[in-house]
């Protein structure tokens, strides 16, 4: 007989009842040589319950090098535990050690694994232009865990925002709007990426992409990317993607996203699609 996780979610340790994620704030940098995401998790987290000893998130294969009280520069002590059921993953437990304000953040310094199941990452030859390595995920169902520690529950939704670090030669992409890519001081062969989610979503629609990346603009708010040898096909393929947004709108009311742009994604690409905020990733054996 099934047991289930936790009394809100069948499928999460995440104790919402209890308390929930409110806002993500990403730092993380893609190491292409060793197939990981490292960096911060900043988690700002609203209390739901009078007294609150332990924050409890999922986490799969992830690494958690220490954990602080943003505000206090507190650090807390947690453990990770490793269930039979591998399929959820592990309960990362969080011990306060004191009482927390209604609204509190906590940052987590944590590196993924390169068996995490939300990511896919392709050799460069393995890839269309055959230059360099392409990175994809997929937090569909309940993957996003791998990538962050989170409460991977469609219960919870939070805005985020997001600095990417990666070499200067790879274009970053993610479920949100962009906002511009500054250099890194230290190292002239990185870059950052910047992003910014304005909207709630659950876990599951968070999604980052790393290529040898091109656009194409095919409407005023919507551009198709790709590597460059499907570019092109990729934007007659779309062109009449500003017809049908408005003829959604007159449908279901205004576009809240913002932008709305595709991404062709390698052969190796599990699915049909997958509707990402802002970017709604496709398989390529859509162009014909």
């Amino acid at each position: 007989m099934a047991v289930a996780l936790s009394t809100s979610d069948p499928n999460s340790y995440s104790e919402v009842e209890k308390c929930e994620v409110t806002f993500l704030d990403w730092d993380v940098a893609i190491d292409f040589s060793n197939t990981t995401i490292s960096g911060f998790a900043h988690l700002t987290i609203k209390r739901k319950c009078d007294t609150l000893d332990n924050l409890v998130l999922d986490v799969r294969d992830i690494t958690v090098e220490n954990i602080t009280l943003t505000d206090c520069g507190r650090e807390c002590e947690f453990e990770i535990t490793n269930p039979a059921n591998v399929t959820f993953g592990s309960k990362l437990i969080i011990k306060l050690g004191m009482m927390v304000a209604e609204s509190f953040k906590v940052s987590i310094k944590y590196r993924t694994s390169p068996q995490a199941s939300a990511l896919q990452w392709l050799r460069s030859e393995q890839t269309a232009g055959k230059r360099h390595p392409y990175l994809f995920s997929q937090c569909q169902a309940i993957h996003a865990r791998s990538l962050f520690p989170c409460q991977d529950t469609p219960a919870v939704k939070f805005p985020y925002t997001a600095k990417v670090r990666g070499p200067r030669e790879i274009t970053v992409l993610m479920s949100a709007e962009r906002e511009g890519r500054d250099p890194c001081t230290d190292d002239a062969s990185q870059i950052i990426s910047k992003f910014a989610m304005k909207v709630p979503i659950p876990s599951y629609l968070v999604a980052i992409v790393a290529g040898d990346l091109e656009s194409r603009e095919i409407g005023p708010r919507s551009k198709v990317w790709s590597e460059r040898e499907l570019v092109d096909a990729a934007a007659f393929e779309f062109a009449e993607t500003e017809q049908m947004l408005q003829t959604a709108e007159q449908l279901g009311g205004p576009y809240v996203w913002g932008v709305y742009d595709l991404l062709v994604l390698p052969p190796s690409f599990p699915y049909g699609g997958m509707e990402n905020p802002c970017l709604t990733f496709v398989t390529p054996t859509l162009l014909v």
